[in-house]
């Protein structure tokens, strides 16, 4: 069966049929949302420094690494009678649901990590099968503006997340707590995938005759295996050899750092072998372009929050501190905390307010061409941030302008790679493209993290680490994806599915 036949029989989605695909995405970001701001103000206190947390931070990418590229390829080649996609995003979802219960209450720092690699584990089975019902169920010419739907959603759900202690204290003078924070998040989780499962049904069952994913579902693993070896063996040449200081057995740090260098180093090998499994030279650039796109967006998730705190409020770095001293700086923490979250929140807000013009607008201007300008955008905000910034409204003004380089990342790659895909092979191909956004969160997670954990800075408090390194790299990784973005090809304008197309083609999108 050609693709061309394939595609015929996809009906057109109307705008609520869009929308309740798109609500599970914002159960998803409610989830992302408590890790992003709430995770620093968790583990700290337990004594997580700054390389610490960014070690904690490899749940996403190992458990996205493995996990994703999985599931991908199990929903695309099974089916029950829930579908194929529905089962993965219900039980992603209430796992995910109890790990955010739970993970406040940690009474250690390995407990609290623990709750996070099952937060980012659950939250990976839900996220590669909610974007693969975009190409199984809507109409290629509708991918766009399907996408954009998604990113919409991503945006609500955070603006809602980070926003609401902030307004709740505000306008009703009551402090949420941080273990109530993440029972929200928990119950938003649940409930919106709950209503993507149950109003959005999978009447796509697989022909016998389609070309489906040849992927092994464990391909992934083996792959990681691969990865992990090659890593060893550099590790112990390394160590072996006295490069990099990590002979040293003496060192208190020794573990973290061997730890460190060798998840990073299997991480290339792993992108190299994915890349590999589904390459085209379109292909290639759109997932170079990712990576760059994504270690500048994981250094402001993962070091924002100590960045606003620390650096913006002037709190010193607590991971050694008294408990006296802790509670005497509790109240400015939170203040900090909320802070972070409105900023995130208006990051956000962007989001939501381009993010369906984004996709309309890719018609007129180009894909690439679009989402060139727009990382351009959150660049700019990034490098601004870490030099001009000097109080909370300098962030969230330059928070807001990021905000429409996040709206594009959440669209239009998606968009451009589904527009290269073969028919059949969607879920194991966006677990593949996941593992871009692992890989640079890796990078960041370590690199960065040790780049801040080594710059001490004394502030009128007491001393702190140089947060706002993490924005000077992320801005300027940000920057070369713009670049590669131009590089790619001119795509097709038929192909865009913005509001001109589908009035092109008398189909015009209805409620």
């Amino acid at each position: 069966m050609s693709e061309a036949s394939v595609q015929k029989k996809l009906p057109k989605y109307t705008i609520w049929q869009l929308l309740n695909l798109c609500i599970g995405a914002i159960g998803l970001q409610f989830a992302w949302s408590m890790q992003i701001n709430l995770t620093g103000r968790v583990v700290e206190p337990l004594g997580a420094t700054a390389l610490i947390l960014g070690l904690i931070w490899l749940a996403g990418p190992i458990t996205g690494i493995i996990v994703q590229p999985i599931i991908g390829a199990v929903s695309d080649n099974i089916w029950t009678k829930f579908g194929r996609r529905r089962p993965f995003l219900l039980v992603g979802a209430i796992l995910g649901s109890f790990a955010l219960i739970f993970m406040p209450y940690a009474p250690t720092l390995l407990m609290a990590a623990s709750m996070l690699w099952i937060i980012d584990a659950c939250v990976n089975i839900s996220m590669g099968p909610h974007r693969a019902l975009i190409p199984d169920n809507v109409p290629k010419e509708q991918h766009a503006v399907a996408n954009s739907f998604i990113s919409f959603a991503f945006g609500v759900g955070a603006v809602i997340a980070f926003g609401m202690s902030f307004f709740v204290e505000k306008i009703f003078n009551y402090q949420i707590s941080i273990q109530n924070q993440f029972m929200i998040g928990a119950i938003a989780l649940t409930a919106a995938m709950l209503w993507t499962v149950f109003t959005t049904p999978e009447n796509n069952r697989p022909d016998p005759t389609e070309e489906t994913s040849k992927d092994s579902p464990f391909a992934s693993i083996k792959m990681f295996l691969i990865s992990c070896l090659i890593s060893g063996v550099i590790m112990s040449v390394v160590i072996m050899s006295g490069a990099f200081g990590l002979v040293n057995l003496a060192d208190k740090d020794f573990i973290i750092n061997v730890l460190s260098w060798f998840v990073l180093i299997l991480s290339f090998p792993m992108l190299g072998m994915a890349l590999k499994s589904f390459f085209t030279p379109e292909i290639g650039k759109i997932c170079a372009m990712h990576y760059f796109t994504w270690l500048g967006i994981m250094c402001m998730f993962i070091y924002f929050n100590n960045y606003v705190v620390h650096n913006i409020y002037l709190v010193p770095d607590l991971s050694n501190a008294t408990p006296e001293l802790k509670e005497t700086f509790k109240a400015a923490e939170l203040t900090a905390t909320n802070m972070s979250g409105l900023a995130l929140a208006m990051f956000n807000l962007v989001c939501v307010i381009v993010s369906i013009p984004l996709g309309f607008l890719c018609n007129k201007f180009g894909k690439k061409n679009m989402h060139c300008f727009a990382l351009i955008c959150m660049g700019i905000a990034f490098i601004g941030m870490a030099y001009f910034a000097t109080s909370a409204l300098h962030v969230v003004l330059f928070m807001a302008l990021a905000g429409i380089g996040w709206a594009s990342t959440l669209t239009i790659p998606f968009a451009l790679l589904m527009d290269n895909l073969k028919k059949g092979t969607e879920g194991s191909s966006l677990g593949k493209f996941n593992l871009f956004v692992a890989g640079p969160q890796i990078l960041s997670s370590i690199a960065i993290g040790y780049l801040i954990n080594t710059s001490p800075m004394e502030i009128s408090t007491g001393w702190t680490n140089h947060w706002e390194f993490a924005f000077i790299v992320g801005g300027c990784t940000i920057l070369i994806a713009s670049l590669i973005a131009l590089t790619l090809k001119k795509e097709e304008k038929a192909g865009c599915g913005c509001m001109s197309c589908e009035q092109a083609d008398k189909e015009p999108l209805t409620v």
